[in-house]
């Protein structure tokens, strides 16, 4: 894993300072790749590219990037390719004169381009320069988790793996995107290709584009979810399915040429990697886990512990208390120069120290598995709410807009109330679990002369644009259903903006990989397909995926209850948010122009009262406001 970057001319003249400014970025991204760091400046062809280096897979100096070929063709490559070797062995008649799954990359794109990417298992963001073409082929994983931030602006392409980077160029400036602070402001992250900042994109999961000196001549999805039928398939032989494909993603994510470890809670993902981590190894296995001072609510070390005894591991654990996260809070925002306004960021990033400080480089996660099985309790309401859904949803539209318009003057932000607006509208009633500010709050803070810089004031379009592509995949997968549908669009939303992008860039910060097995493609098109009555079964969430664990975990930890990944934030943090808001707030609201001064004051009078329902958006609050002076 590793930080990218460059820029290449496409009308402007190339700046005779190229080497310079590719430094600038490459420290800017020193966090990502303390091993090592390269440029490479290429004025005839008008092309500047960085690279920082964490040193996994062929540790050696033949590993250096950017890396060249024979011919004089390029590549930064941030990720791993897993499945290397075996793209190795079938390139017959190539010479290899590193280890790296690197060079395997940039030959393999040598020979074939784009239609590389249907061979690669693994996680990336890269850039290939094809040097006779004159070309720079991009290309992004299919779950999203490496970044790739770009930039189409004065005459040049610019990209790399992290804002901060791209903001550091003398012709792209910091500009906010009033629309994407409207999408913040409901579902807390952003969806690709969005960006809070104006003229800053982030390539979508799955795409790869082409750049040459006129600029973006391709650009599209090279990969979709790829269902199957699998409803004649019995209960044993989907949990035999299953159970196979995460063993061979665990052990396709062992591949390291450094020791690997995993984050473990206790719960059923996350003690699944470490069983089958263990299948893989006699050596050590080390593992991490994270518990809050005197807050057993918030704890699940117990679990975690016995897990650890069970699969032999070298445990080791981190106690957060008041002091740590009020010593982490102002470091946030220099991690998240695109704003991630969640709190379970910050156990993440002390669990991720923690491995650092340990040795550990490399660590699996158990990301992904609730979005692929439909694990979260949440969503059960949504799954008992459907069929009055679309029975409203079915009635003439008079009648919705009749109804809608009554209930809606009530200004309340009951499930009731939510079922009539979105039928009224024709707008789907899963949103991906969006926890932010519902509309009727929105009008109640939002400066009303700021919404009228909003194009369309009305985030639905974030989650239409999946609801169209889940629709052309039904149209070939008829017996899809609501609860497919809400795995699709976790997979496709939730995953990426939220999960992938939370533990890149706090893994990142402490210079570790982080891995996820349940997001390997194979297994991505398994759990996607796995008939919705097998993955919420009798009530019980994610059922399939327990069953077919049950032959290497004992019913105590598949069966108990879900604590989810939260943080005594309330507890700990309240008054040291609000006090922050109630300091900055006159001064941020002249300034910005977003919040309504008088809006946000009962806000916090309401929040003061006890009303811990607004908890997550005081964070939101808190956060937009620190993240505002620094970035903005």
């Amino acid at each position: 894993m590793c930080g990218i970057n460059g820029f290449m001319s496409i009308g402007a003249a190339f700046p005779t300072n190229a080497d310079t400014l590719i430094q600038s970025m490459n420290n800017c991204l020193s966090h990502r790749g303390p091993d090592d760091e390269g440029v490479f400046i290429d004025p005839i062809h008008s092309l500047a590219l960085g690279h920082r280096r964490l040193s996994i897979i062929d540790l050696s100096p033949e590993g250096h990037q950017p890396m060249f070929d024979r011919t004089g063709n390029t590549i930064v490559f941030n990720g791993e390719i897993y499945n290397y070797k075996e793209i190795k062995d079938g390139l017959k008649g190539e010479t290899f004169r590193t280890h790296s799954d690197t060079e395997v990359l940039m030959t393999l794109y040598s020979k074939f381009g784009h239609e590389s990417l249907k061979q690669l298992n693994g996680m990336f963001a890269f850039a290939f320069h094809n040097k006779d073409r004159n070309q720079l082929m991009i290309a992004r994983d299919r779950s999203g988790k490496k970044p790739f931030y770009f930039s189409l602006s004065n005459g040049f392409f610019s990209f790399s793996s992290e804002i901060k980077a791209l903001l550091t160029l003398p012709w792209i400036k910091s500009e906010i995107d009033q629309d994407a602070l409207y999408n913040f402001l409901t579902f807390n992250q952003l969806d690709a290709p969005q960006t809070m900042f104006k003229g800053i994109q982030k390539l979508e999961p799955g795409a790869c584009m082409t750049v040459n000196k006129g600029g973006i001549i391709e650009h599209y999805q090279y990969w979709e979810a790829e269902y199957r039928n699998m409803s004649d398939m019995s209960e044993a032989q989907l949990s035999d399915t299953v159970f196979n494909e995460l063993q061979k993603a665990v052990g396709y994510r062992m591949v390291a040429d450094v020791p690997v470890g995993a984050f473990l809670s206790g719960g059923v993902d996350s003690s699944a990697v470490v069983a089958l981590m263990r299948q893989f190894t006699e050596g050590p296995i080390k593992t991490y886990s994270v518990g809050f001072e005197g807050q057993p609510d918030y704890d699940e070390r117990i679990y975690a512990q016995q897990v650890s005894k069970m699969f032999k591991t070298d445990h080791f654990e981190k106690t957060v208390g008041p002091e740590d996260i009020a010593e982490f809070l102002p470091k946030i925002i220099e991690i998240f120069d695109e704003p991630m306004a969640d709190a379970t960021c910050i156990p993440i990033y002390f669990i991720s120290q923690l491995a650092r400080k340990n040795g550990t480089i490399v660590v699996q996660t158990g990301d992904g598995a609730d979005e692929l099985f439909a694990g979260y309790r949440g969503w059960k309401k949504y799954q008992q709410l459907y069929p009055w859904y679309h029975r409203y949803s079915a009635l003439p539209s008079f009648l919705k807009n009749s109804v809608a318009s009554v209930v809606g003057g009530n200004n309340n932000d009951s499930p009731a109330n939510e079922i009539i607006q979105r039928g009224a509208k024709n707008q789907e009633l899963f949103w991906g679990g969006a926890k932010a500010f519902k509309e009727h709050t929105k009008k109640q803070f939002l400066n009303p002369d700021w919404l009228k810089t909003v194009s369309d004031p009305d985030s639905y379009q974030v989650i239409q644009k999946h609801r169209l592509a889940f629709e052309k995949i039904k149209q070939k997968a008829p017996w899809l259903t609501d609860i497919d549908w809400m795995c699709y669009i976790g997979f496709k939303f939730l995953i990426p903006a939220k999960y992938l992008y939370r533990m890149d860039r706090l893994g990142m910060a402490n210079s570790i990989e982080i891995r996820n097995p349940f997001l390997d493609v194979n297994l991505i098109n398994t759990s996607l397909s796995v008939p919705s009555a097998y993955k919420v079964k009798n009530g019980e969430p994610k059922y399939i995926l327990k069953k077919s664990l049950e032959r290497i975990l004992p019913d105590s930890i598949l069966y108990r209850k879900k604590m989810g990944f939260c943080v005594p934030l309330r507890e700990w943090s309240g008054e040291i948010m609000i006090d922050y808001v109630e300091k900055n707030m006159h001064e941020f609201c002249a300034n910005v122009g977003v919040f309504s001064e008088e809006g946000l004051k009962l806000h916090l009078r309401e929040i003061r009262k006890g009303n811990t329902n607004l908890t997550n958006n005081l964070w939101t609050v808190y956060f937009l406001m620190a993240w505002f002076k620094r970035w903005m």
